[in-house]
């Protein structure tokens, strides 16, 4: 919105504010401090309301330690959505594909986990809530809808990126035609779940889902801009660079940056305010859609590693061990909860969890030269 009223305003751009809205860092930066100030500023205020509303945790019986988080107030996502979505409109270039797409896919996610809080908020039991069949439902309608962007007329994409699949370390791309629609619908399941099971600790996907997106932000610049990409060979296909015009999805993660870091100052350990699954949703929502169109769907398992062990070990625990051979193969699932039955105290699971994903997300940045 900015955006329009700065070009509406100052069309020959000799004012400050349009000479510096014509860089992307800034107009980055800005949605950063917007989304900051914002969450920082509404959450506080609105514990109360929560608490009154009972709008609180009701933590599983058979879970350790169960009495320590009981009547925390959640669905503190709703803040994560409010302040990173008001910094994305205003800032963005909302004539951008990229933006109205994700914009779309970031309400649906959204909405599917408020409802699924509202549900188990209503009922007074944390393992009430929406079924599996609607979740996964939603998720594929994202990943359909997503997957036939990127390969039909309105894709954002030029037409020789369309179809394609891009593997860390290797220049050249992959045809895969059609196979793009169910290859993102498994790429957008898999993330949205994934980061919905980390989120069991104060701080533990707040922390990830930082450095995730900030790694998402630093590959959608370097595709964004013309000389960079080309010097690292993004997209090299058929033997030419195909340019992606990326740079408005730096803004988006800035502003998630944003939007986390002000949430992360009361979800710290011990945690006044828990996101919920319409926090954890909308971020596995928002980090799918990304990685989808700056088309880095496989190195998300660097970026997110995290993530990925979270929802493997799930896999591992319900569908490997307890349904093909009737046993458990670890002692809980996610893994931090398999820690914690271990006997770590849950700052240092969560800290280590951060470290770690540092250390990943700079293994993913690696990538980027070793091409």
């Amino acid at each position: 919105m900015i955006h329009f009223l700065s070009q509406w305003l100052d069309p020959e751009g000799e004012t400050f504010l349009r000479l510096g809205y014509r860089f992307i860092s800034f107009r980055a930066g800005l949605a950063f401090l917007l989304a900051l100030l914002m969450v920082l500023f509404i959450l506080p205020r609105s514990f109360r309301h929560f608490s009154r509303r009972g709008w609180v945790n009701r933590q599983r019986s058979y879970m350790i330690d169960a009495s320590s988080k009981e009547g925390v107030p959640v669905m503190g996502g709703i803040h994560i959505f409010i302040g990173s979505m008001v910094a994305i409109v205003l800032v963005c270039d909302l004539g951008s594909v990229y933006i109205l797409a994700l914009l779309l896919c970031g309400w649906a996610f959204f909405a599917l986990g408020l409802i699924d809080d509202l549900m188990k908020v209503r009922a007074g039991h944390h393992d009430a809530g929406i079924s599996r069949a609607v979740k996964y439902g939603v998720q594929i309608a994202a990943g359909v809808f997503l997957g036939w962007l990127l390969i039909g007329a309105y894709s954002p994409h030029p037409e020789d990126l369309r179809g394609t699949l891009h593997v860390p370390t290797i220049k050249h791309a992959i045809e895969i035609g059609w196979w793009q629609i169910p290859l993102t619908v498994l790429f957008v399941v898999f993330i949205s779940n994934a980061v919905n099971f980390a989120d069991g600790m104060d701080g533990l996907a707040t922390g990830p889902s930082l450095l995730t997106f900030f790694g998402l932000g630093i590959f959608a610049y370097i595709l964004g801009h013309r000389i960079w990409s080309s010097h690292f060979l993004f997209f090299l296909v058929e033997g030419e660079i195909a340019h992606v015009n990326t740079s408005e999805l730096v803004v988006v993660c800035f502003a998630m940056m944003g939007a986390l870091m002000g949430f992360l100052w009361y979800n710290t350990f011990p945690a006044t305010i828990f996101m919920g699954d319409c926090g954890s949703m909308y971020l596995g929502g928002l980090m799918a859609t990304i990685s989808v169109f700056i088309k880095q769907e496989l190195l998300f398992l660097l970026l997110g590693a995290f993530f990925v062990v979270e929802v493997v070990s799930v896999f591992i625990q319900d569908y490997i061990g307890i349904k093909l051979l009737g046993r458990r193969l670890l002692f809980r699932a996610p893994y931090h909860e398999n820690l914690k039955y271990l006997g770590y105290s849950e700052p240092k699971i969560v800290v280590r969890m951060w470290i770690l994903s540092a250390a990943f997300m700079a293994l993913g940045l690696l990538s980027i030269k070793v091409r």
